[in-house]
């Protein structure tokens, strides 16, 4: 049997728990991967994880998770806005990394990971998988390769996200209790980060590259309240 990937994961909120988590906790796989470690700075979060999924480490320092979990891989679950740091420490422990959208605020930071993977030998992977879908690659052979609808002159699409009224967050427990407001304030809050990222990925994988952008924003709600506490958006 090929030796099993050592793996923790950095960052316990809503994404982790909701599907990270469970997913490398999949008894089908424990022959590929040993999911050995989980962190989160929120007090107590870590280790209420990892007891809930036996996992033998937890940490509420990135640092000293790299430094003592004995890990081959890292996955970074964490605010978007701490990938690019916590992804060159990753890479300069000699870990290989998994970044959960998006990978970087800006593309001068993803050239960096990218070149510094390259040079310490380590492998990346950065989500999200779109193309990965096979409903997806049906559509991209449909549409690309048998043309059945003709020549596409334009793709529409679009999506809305409320995290704050999500239904996973709404308990007081140390798991579920997770502050959603990032997400709307710098660094690496705002839609493109957050949802637009899947749809690009999507009608990109299935019509090819794009030649020109143009685009517009603005801010269509200014605050954004969770449990008692009010934040100003900053990010469109």
């Amino acid at each position: 049997m090929a030796e099993r990937v050592r793996i923790g994961l950095a960052g316990c909120g809503s994404v982790a728990q909701r599907g990270l988590i469970p997913h490398l906790a999949q008894p089908d796989i424990t022959d590929q991967i040993e999911f050995r470690a989980v962190m989160d700075i929120v007090p107590g979060r870590a280790k209420a994880t990892a007891a809930k999924y036996g996992l033998p480490l937890w940490f509420e320092d990135y640092d000293q998770m790299l430094a003592e979990g004995d890990l081959d891989m890292v996955v970074l679950a964490t605010p978007i806005g701490l990938h690019y740091g916590q992804g060159m420490k990753a890479i300069a422990a000699g870990k290989h990394v998994h970044f959960n959208k998006t990978m970087t605020t800006t593309r001068a930071e993803a050239d960096d990971i990218i070149a510094a993977a390259r040079q310490k030998g380590v492998k990346l992977v950065a989500s999200p998988g779109e193309m990965q879908c096979r409903l997806f690659q049906d559509a991209r052979d449909l549409l690309m390769e048998q043309r059945i609808i003709g020549k596409i002159y334009y793709a529409l699409f679009g999506g809305g996200m409320l995290h704050e009224y999500e239904a996973f967050r709404q308990p007081d427990d140390v798991i579920s209790n997770v502050n959603p407001l990032w997400y709307y304030q710098k660094p690496g809050g705002g839609p493109m980060y957050d949802g637009v990222v899947y749809r690009l990925h999507t009608v990109t994988g299935i019509l090819g590259p794009v030649k020109r952008v143009t685009g517009f924003s603005g801010i269509g709600v200014t605050e954004r309240r969770f449990k008692g506490e009010v934040v100003q958006a900053d990010m469109d």
